[in-house]
């Protein structure tokens, strides 16, 4: 194989993968704090856009780089390339952040995600008088209001902050998941004085658990069988 070819290959590989790699600990860590990665199915797409990535701008490398080409030519190719990979990276990040947990939500005994694609421009650049879990809201939707239109500009009754509430005993007490019927490892690391709550995510479901003070201290994801 050409020396120069597999130079820029190599090359180009590593810091494809160090890219990733430092990709994936911003949307793990920041993005997606546990347990939003593994409830909504985005590490999917993140592994997805992690083999694209890695696979685009080497592969590309390997083809076009030659010990026969001019310096400029050389320069030219590998501004392309970079080009075509930054562009795929770009556009499949903004897909992930907008599918970062904005909120979660309990209406009608249970509690839902509410990405941040789902959240009106407006609403997002208010900053809301709510409590927040590892960077994202919990407020609740009163059960009067499913009287109301279920949907709002073309979105669920979850989806619009502005019916947003504080968590309120009497409403979260209603329909809870009775402590006989949680899961052995979450009887394992919390007694009955606690208050469950469902939480049904895109692939994972977990379970919601609330302290005395009403404050969201866990979510535990339900183990598969």
């Amino acid at each position: 194989m050409d020396s120069l070819k597999l130079k820029f290959f190599t090359w180009h590989l590593i810091a494809s993968i160090s890219i990733v790699l430092t990709l994936s600990i911003v949307c793990q860590y920041l993005w997606f704090p546990a347990p939003f990665l593994q409830l909504d199915g985005t590490w999917r797409a993140l592994l997805i856009l992690a083999a694209v990535d890695i696979v685009i701008g080497p592969i590309l490398t390997l083809l076009l780089v030659s010990s026969k080409k001019s310096t400029r030519e050389l320069f030219i190719d590998m501004v392309i390339i970079i080009a075509i990979q930054l562009s795929a990276l770009g556009y499949g990040l903004t897909k992930i952040e907008q599918e970062r947990v904005w909120a979660i939500v309990h209406l009608d005994g249970m509690f839902n995600l509410v990405p941040k694609k789902e959240v009106s421009p407006a609403q997002l650049a208010i900053k809301h008088k709510l409590p927040k879990y590892n960077g994202s809201y919990y407020a609740m939707v009163l059960n009067s209001e499913l009287l109301l239109n279920a949907k709002e500009s073309g979105n669920l009754i979850y989806y619009s902050p502005k019916r947003y509430h504080p968590i309120s005993k009497a409403e979260i007490s209603k329909q809870q998941i009775t402590y006989a019927d949680l899961p052995d490892d979450i009887k394992e690391k919390y007694h009955d004085d606690y208050v469950f709550k469902f939480l049904a995510g895109k692939i994972r479901d977990a379970v919601v658990v609330f302290n005395e003070k009403l404050e969201l201290i866990d979510i535990m994801i339900i183990s598969q069988e």
